[in-house]
């Protein structure tokens, strides 16, 4: 079983590095072609309709809901049932995301204004928004399938077909900057487009897969198959999902708007600010993406199992071990973000219409969301554990809590740190919620405490001795870093995407070879595990 979960990791984060860097390239060809002002605020805002929905209903707590009996099924060997369940929950998936495409098309105009209320006095910059905002919304209900199909195979151990799916997406986007002319009146005009378009490339990509390793067949798609004996037959199997639902949902719809207030109150800070957050977010995404959602991806796969499941022992080891991983990568990720953000923010953006203003103003964005970097990624790896056992209420409640600590701190903090105050208050959010986590995994023992002995190798005391020791070898890794600084500047080396390459390589082989003579990496991330 740690096995799968290390397997199921490892593949994710794999695959989710390539996701990041082609979004890299992505974000590249946005700083060029749209900058850091109107252009891209439009975007960024019309683009977050659909992703904060499908996050709220399918992605996020449809799939959670549903994985851990779809998973319990087929670890049990009832593949025939398994496929039956998951034909049930996609047509009432189906028809549930096409009726809130439909109605979130029709009050477009209401839902743009709560989004982004700074700007319901510029009506020509409204009116473009909500334009965008109508093909963006496509892509909801095709990424919400792909987001089903996608959850049943990491239910399988088929982990790669689902991480690979956003690189679809960001090669089409790569792409449609390419067409953005300077005379449209809508510059992003074709990235809104390439979003559908790309939902549906995923679709059939994701489908392949699905009928590849023989999780559905060609009847499938019959609904009239669909019986009434059947569907009583299913009917415990779906009232355990939906217990599971609402709470999920009602936690989801919490966290993203949680996000949403980032957007919100930047919109009263003026043009940019919306983009600042933006290129700065998507940097701490990189740690974020491979190694919080790739341990989160895997671990709820594993727990979900029923062998895992009714174990408290075997989940602690297997939580233990992600929090080790995210120990290892989180804080000298942190650190890099935090005494180096010039370099990564210029190297990677600053060209074409993204200058030194757009650059200095996402720069400090970086370092207040970089505070909140190991806490993202942990709480990842906290949900996991709840989401399998079916206590998605106790992520509704922390996220809520999160929420008002976020609205409230930023309040707060961006009367005098602006745009960084919002990114400062989620970092803190962040962390208080990930310490009430914390203390729930403790109080279901589904954490060890450990011993205070030297060769304890387990544990919260274990966890704790760990951070110290990583955070020691991360400042060396810095000093080693700030050497290199000093080296390229000797050589004349311009500050370029060769540039940040080189340096962050060798600051990875640094760390990487100190950790690896003190022997403090994860052993079981190289290791054959049984």
């Amino acid at each position: 079983m740690l096995k799968f979960f290390i397997d199921g990791f490892k593949i994710n984060a794999i695959f989710t590095l390539f996701s990041r860097l082609t979004g890299f390239i992505r974000d590249i060809f946005f700083a060029y072609f749209l900058g850091a002002g109107i252009h891209s605020d439009i975007f960024f805002i019309a683009s977050k309709i659909p992703n904060l929905f499908r996050r709220i209903t399918a992605e996020g707590a449809f799939t959670s809901s549903f994985l851990p009996v779809y998973s319990g099924l087929l670890s049990g060997k009832n593949r025939k049932i398994a496929e039956e369940f998951s034909k049930l929950i996609f047509v009432i998936l189906l028809i549930l995301i096409t009726i809130l495409t439909i109605i979130l098309e029709i009050f477009m105009n209401e839902l743009i204004l709560l989004i982004a209320p700074g700007f319901q006095e510029n009506h020509e910059l409204l009116n473009q928004i909500i334009t965008l905002s109508r093909f963006t919304i496509l892509f909801l209900p095709i990424i919400s399938i792909v987001a089903l199909f996608g959850a049943m195979l990491n239910a399988s151990g088929k982990f790669a077909p689902f991480a690979f799916t956003p690189i679809i997406l960001n090669v089409c986007l790569v792409i449609a900057c390419i067409f953005i002319a300077k005379n449209m009146t809508i510059k992003s005009f074709p990235l809104a487009i390439a979003l559908p378009v790309s939902g549906i490339i995923q679709l059939l990509f994701i489908l392949f897969f699905s009928f590849k390793y023989k999780l559905i067949s060609k009847d499938f798609f019959n609904f009239l198959k669909l019986k009434k004996q059947k569907l009583l037959k299913l009917s415990k199997l779906l009232n355990v999902t939906m217990k599971r639902f609402f709470p999920a949902m009602l936690s989801g719809g919490i966290f993203q708007i949680n996000i949403l207030v980032d957007t919100l109150l930047a919109s009263f800070l003026g043009v940019g600010a919306i983009s600042f957050l933006y290129y700065a977010d998507r940097l701490v995404q990189l740690p974020l993406g491979v190694i919080g959602v790739a341990l989160g991806t895997a671990l709820i796969s594993s727990l979900s199992r029923p062998t895992i499941l009714k174990n408290k022992t075997k989940t602690a080891i297997q939580f233990e071990q992600s929090l080790k991983i995210c120990i290892f990568f989180s804080i000298p990720a942190m650190l890099a973000l935090l005494f180096f953000p010039e370099i990564i923010v210029n190297s990677l953006f600053k060209r074409g219409n993204f200058g030194s203003y757009e650059s200095e103003q996402t720069t400090f964005a970086l370092i207040c969301y970089s505070l909140g970097i190991p806490f993202l990624i942990m709480t990842k790896s906290c949900q996991a554990v709840f989401l399998a056992s079916g206590k998605t209420y106790r992520i509704m409640l922390i996220s809520l809590f999160q929420l008002i600590a976020n609205i409230i701190l930023s309040l707060i903090l961006m009367k005098h740190l602006f745009h960084g105050g919002i990114a400062l208050a989620t970092s803190i959010s962040t962390f208080l919620g990930c310490v009430f986590y914390f203390k729930l995994i403790y109080n279901d023992k589904k954490i060890r405490v450990g011993k205070l002995t030297l060769n304890n190798d387990f544990g919260l005391v274990y966890l704790i001795k760990y951070i110290f020791v990583i955070l020691f070898i991360s400042l060396m890794m810095i000093i080693f870093l700030d050497f290199l600084i000093f080296l390229f500047d000797f050589i004349n080396l311009e500050i370029n995407l060769f540039y940040v390459f080189l340096f962050a390589l060798l600051g990875i082989c640094f760390f990487t070879f100190i950790t690896y003579i003190t022997k403090q990496i994860p052993v079981e991330l190289f290791n054959n595990i049984k």
